[in-house]
């Protein structure tokens, strides 16, 4: 039987460390001086009996021993949070918070739609929405800022610590009301030879359209205007001979008729949950996935018999 068990805190530096791989940006995250926050990965060590942390000159990591250790350790801390939780909502001593992030490119105005009938439905609800960029993301659902993160699957970063629920597929299109094609698919050339609005550079959508614009060989040019969100850049194309690639399901549901045309190269888009493995809200965030995933089902066999 081991006589001694680390502490709550010295665990929770532990998993601060990992994320930083940095003693003083760990110390900073936790909120002490790095004196401290050493002694606490130092006592930490000699409890387990085995060196967790490589040091040197040159900086310091995690140590196989450490890397082994770091999703033992995950998994007792988030128990505790998840049972904590538990603890608390069966008792009416806190109301249950849901905090989603939806990647801002998606600009999935249904959601709204989602969160009211959710809430009144489930009125013990507390639902926060925030649209971020994939980096934030990813980073506030690593953090547990976020529970849920509504985004584009699959990508290149790594989702091995994460569940996904596949929701539907985003068809994009082209949208450009005063611009007169007289066809009704929209080639590259057809996109970049308008005046063209774009994402900015960081943004996972600016990413993605490279790759499909670099397939034929175009590339937008250097001074494209780059806007913040699909809903400015429906708004400027409204207003200027302009054109934008935008999720369809988002003009349908703003009103918009004219000026939409299917690529005749098709981009579609996997808009997917993702969270967390093992988060201490599940129950809370089961019935939001559920209800999401449900009433996208039900929108998906009705676009079905329409068509038939």
């Amino acid at each position: 039987m081991i006589e001694k068990l680390p502490t709550l805190q010295e665990l929770q530096s532990f998993i601060t460390y990992s994320k930083t791989g940095n003693f003083t940006l760990a110390a900073q995250a936790a909120n002490i001086t790095q004196s401290a926050f050493s002694a606490q990965m130092k006592k930490l060590e000699n409890l387990v009996g085995v060196r967790l942390i490589s040091r040197s000159t040159r900086g310091s990591r995690l140590t196989p021993e450490g890397e082994k250790f770091l999703p033992e350790v995950e998994h007792i801390v988030e128990s505790l949070e998840r049972a904590i939780h538990a603890i608390r909502l069966a008792n009416k001593l806190e109301k249950p918070i849901l905090n989603i992030g939806i990647l801002r490119s998606i600009g999935d105005i249904r959601l709204n739609e989602y969160v009211k009938y959710f809430q009144s439905c489930h009125p013990e609800f507390s639902v926060s929405v925030y649209d971020m960029e994939e980096e934030e993301v990813l980073l506030d659902l690593r953090e547990n800022r976020i529970d849920i993160a509504l985004l584009y699957l699959p990508n290149n970063k790594d989702m091995s610590a994460y569940e996904s629920v596949a929701l539907h597929e985003e068809e994009i299109v082209y949208y450009a009301p005063n611009c007169q094609l007289g066809h009704e698919e929209a080639t590259v050339a057809d996109i970049l030879d308008n005046q063209f609005v774009m994402y900015p550079p960081k943004y996972f959508m600016s990413q993605r359209l490279r790759t499909y614009f670099g397939e034929e060989g175009r590339q937008p040019a250097i001074n494209t205007l780059r806007l913040s969100n699909p809903y400015t850049m429906i708004n400027y194309c409204q207003s200027n001979e302009a054109g934008a690639l935008v999720p369809k399901h988002l003009l349908e549901v703003l009103g918009k008729k004219d000026g939409i045309y299917i690529l005749h190269k098709p981009l579609n888009l996997q808009v997917s949950f993702a969270y967390r493995h093992n988060n201490s809200k599940w129950e809370t965030m089961k019935v939001f996935v559920n209800y999401v995933a449900y009433q996208t089902d039900q929108r998906f066999k009705a676009g079905r018999k329409e068509v038939l």
